[in-house]
């Protein structure tokens, strides 16, 4: 419930200067243009039906989206894994001039498709609004905590319920066009432009952010809550557990 306890100044790890943008999941319908192309998985071969260009670039910039095919059937979630896929589409028309290593792992984007609501059946660590964050790997480790000391007692709001933020944020996720020192918080939808003093989408205005040490009592914490979200999951890679569904405890994620 992001009432994790705030650390003390001596126990933080490296400190560094990060820009932050946001991210969630939009929905979009499939494209009958002529055009359209569709994302593309592991293997090189398509997993989602043609998406528009600009969804197709939306997808792989954003490194997440639902895809509604209008039937009787749920929309399916995809989420970016690495850009080692063939080169499909260079996303400059709808996003301006882009770095080589963005440009190059956006128009490779590959894709998996997940049923899990926070995905724990594609990922170890689940993907929770607020708490996961987007990095390049080559800067951040995945499963680092931060704590970002400004973000700490901003308000949101999240399932209809307003919260203070406690400062910690977990690097468990990555995006084509995320590099350096550039974090993707993701949020529930883009509506309400959450921590405007903090999400800022320009690499001029950066915050201080520390590592927090795996066995500190935070990251303990948030290392339980994962399991917790993702109990009713065979692990990373398996689909839903069939069943009855549990009920959903309020205000469950921390």
């Amino acid at each position: 419930n992001f009432l994790l306890k705030a650390p003390e100044t001596e126990d933080l790890g490296k400190g560094m200067k990060l820009w932050a943008t946001y991210y969630h999941m939009p929905t979009v319908r499939p494209s009958k243009g002529a055009v359209a192309k569709p994302l593309l998985g592991r293997t090189g071969k398509a997993i989602s039906p043609p998406l528009s260009l600009q969804d197709w670039c939306d997808a792989a910039m954003q490194g997440s989206i639902w895809v509604d095919s209008g039937n009787d059937t749920e929309p399916t979630a995809y989420m970016y894994v690495d850009s080692r896929g063939p080169e499909q589409f260079t996303c400059d028309k709808y996003f301006g001039e882009l770095s080589l290593t963005i440009k190059s792992a956006t128009k490779r984007a590959r894709f998996v498709a997940f049923h899990h609501p926070h995905a724990c059946d594609v990922r170890p660590i689940p993907l929770m609004a607020f708490r996961t964050i987007a990095v390049d790997p080559a800067k951040i480790k995945f499963g680092t905590v931060l704590y970002v000391p400004s973000l700490r007692g901003l308000g949101f709001w999240k399932d209809g319920e307003l919260f203070a933020h406690d400062g910690y944020v977990v690097a468990s996720d990555r995006g084509g066009a995320i590099e350096g020192n550039h974090i993707d918080m993701f949020v529930d939808n883009a509506a309400g432009k959450p921590f405007p003093d903090i999400v800022r989408s320009n690499p001029r205005y950066t915050f201080e952010a520390f590592i927090v040490p795996k066995d500190d009592p935070a990251a303990l914490a948030l290392s339980a809550a994962h399991a917790e979200v993702c109990k009713d999951s065979d692990g990373p890679g398996r689909k839903r557990q069939t069943g009855p569904k549990p009920k959903p405890a309020s205000n469950s994620s921390i």
